[in-house]
């Protein structure tokens, strides 16, 4: 995945007043959050998503609302919530969450806040719109959504724990490079991307969606060592571009599909010892 630029990651890391938050669980130096306003950032950019009309062929960005999200408000809380979507669906819809101008910017300023997001990289629209939106979204959403996430969560890391060690060790030969030296942080909410998680890199920073069936189960450890290894991936891919261009070939992401190759198939293969069947 591309990486996000120095200008960025400067602005968003030299933020004052942020406040640490604590994960809900860890798995070799992979730190899982369920954070509130990662999820309402996330859900805000879904639902501004789901107003607009399935159109064949075109590509959504974002995954669909499950039946049932829709909510009896008071009028005032329907008119906020209804702003602060439309708003999303005007600014940042058409936006990749991963790609998009702006949109990694966003999702960093929002690691380690307070209620009042105070040190926020943001405009005073967007810090005021996510303040509005906010109790709204923390009264009628959250509760669910976090207890999804936490449920998530402890089912992941409880896969995924007995076999990190081997896949890790094997994974960093492959690669050539070490595993982090650092905590990664790993936002875990309930809807997001159309792909179910991306991942940012100068920090490696995860996103993913606990809704997303295709990461129930065992798909969870693949899933976590797929997206973690887009943060050690540079060396080898800078290595088949290589090999690539001096065969006069330009294959599309040749290097992305080498990634899932090999986290998938490390992945059932260590499955696969413990008599564990798993097809990636």
């Amino acid at each position: 995945m591309k990486c996000v630029t120095t200008a960025l990651v400067v602005m968003t890391l030299s933020a004052a007043s942020a406040v640490a938050e604590t994960p809900v669980a860890e798995v070799s130096q992979l730190q899982l959050y369920s954070s509130f306003w990662q999820n309402l950032h996330h859900f805000l950019y879904v639902s501004a998503w789901a107003t607009r009309p399935v159109v064949p062929e075109q590509p959504r960005l974002a995954m669909p609302l499950p039946p049932g999200s829709d909510v009896s408000m008071a009028p005032d809380e329907k008119a906020t919530w209804d702003h602060a979507v439309t708003v999303y669906e005007r600014d940042f819809a058409s936006r990749d969450l991963l790609f998009g101008q702006r949109m990694t910017m966003i999702k960093l300023g929002l690691v380690d806040r307070d209620d009042k997001l105070t040190g926020a990289p943001y405009d005073d629209e967007l810090k005021t719109l996510l303040l509005s939106a906010a109790p709204i979204y923390r009264k009628y959403w959250w509760p669910a959504h976090d207890a999804g996430n936490r449920a998530w969560i402890e089912d992941a890391v409880r896969r995924t724990t007995k076999y990190a060690p081997a896949i890790v060790a094997r994974l960093t030969t492959l690669y050539g490079v070490p595993w982090f030296g650092r905590p990664v942080r790993v936002d875990v909410v309930r809807f997001g991307k159309s792909q179910g998680a991306y991942t940012s890199n100068n920090p490696t920073h995860i996103v993913v969606a606990s809704s997303d069936p295709g990461y129930a189960q065992w798909s969870s450890v693949e899933m976590l060592f797929h997206e973690s290894s887009h943060g050690l991936f540079r060396k080898t891919q800078l290595a088949i571009e290589d090999a690539a261009n001096r065969a006069g070939k330009t294959p599309r992401d040749l290097w992305h599909v080498v990634l899932f190759y090999i986290a998938g198939e490390v992945t059932r293969q260590e499955l696969a010892k413990d008599g564990v069947e798993y097809k990636p």
